[in-house]
């Protein structure tokens, strides 16, 4: 009976995670920027269990969006629903990867106690990611405007290309609080300050999807990589990168 048993598990990993050939070893994953830490992980897990390499492609949503029109080498996109729908990209089927959540994180050494502290002069400047490409770019945007506080800001704003640009300038002291998503914030918390949710009422809500385009050719290695990602392992992974 026991054996009996091992078999028919054995039977149902095979029906749920299809088997890639050798000629579909190969996909190319894009995210944004923000996302790097947690595609690596996918990336490195869903590798060790299928075999099939996965190609990496980062930066803000604009740049992505590009790429995958001009290349059409990309087989998924991992991104914000309401950025993604609004391309003129073709889609195959979406998975939701989570809740996207917008921080504001204080570099080491700047005394502020909350986020109304953002307009006094202990805070001199101010990095978010570009606010026309970039989600979290955005979604600060939004906030400034629906807090009241654009004004006070725009004096001290530094805009950049990447959440983990912002990241990069909060940590080596070059601004006082960086605008980035929770699943940077939670990489970074003990080489920061304090890590201050944004309160999800002033900004749109940020629901990340992992979309499949509709010109992928690796439909094996798609179709493994699509069941991966609803797998209670990466599920796990989800939650605890904040999503």
């Amino acid at each position: 009976m026991y054996i009996r048993f091992i078999s028919f598990i054995s039977i149902l990993v095979l029906v749920l995670i299809p088997v890639v050939h050798a000629e579909e070893d190969t996909l190319t994953v894009a995210a944004g920027a923000g996302y790097r830490r947690l595609v690596d992980q996918i990336s490195m897990a869903y590798t060790s269990s299928s075999g099939v390499t996965v190609n990496k492609v980062f930066g803000n949503m604009g740049q992505i969006i590009t790429q995958a029109q001009e290349s059409g080498a990309i087989d998924f996109i991992i991104g914000d629903k309401e950025f993604l729908d609004a391309t003129e990209l073709g889609f195959t089927e979406e998975l939701t990867i989570g809740k996207g959540r917008l921080v504001a994180a204080v570099a080491k050494g700047v005394k502020i106690q909350n986020i109304d502290d953002l307009t006094s002069t202990a805070v001199k400047r101010v990095a978010i990611a570009d606010s026309k490409k970039a989600i979290y770019g955005h979604a600060a945007a939004q906030f400034f405007n629906n807090k009241g506080i654009w004004q006070q800001i725009q004096p001290k704003l530094l805009m950049v290309g990447t959440v983990p640009q912002v990241t990069a300038y909060l940590l080596t002291g070059e601004v006082d609080v960086g605008f980035i998503n929770l699943t940077e914030a939670l990489a970074i918390k003990d080489r920061v300050e304090l890590v201050i949710p944004i309160n999800e009422k002033l900004y749109s809500p940020i629901l990340i999807l992992a979309k499949r385009l509709q010109h992928s050719k690796h439909t094996e290695a798609a179709d493994s990589y699509v069941a991966f990602l609803k797998s209670e392992e990466a599920q796990t992974m989800f939650r605890k990168q904040g999503l």
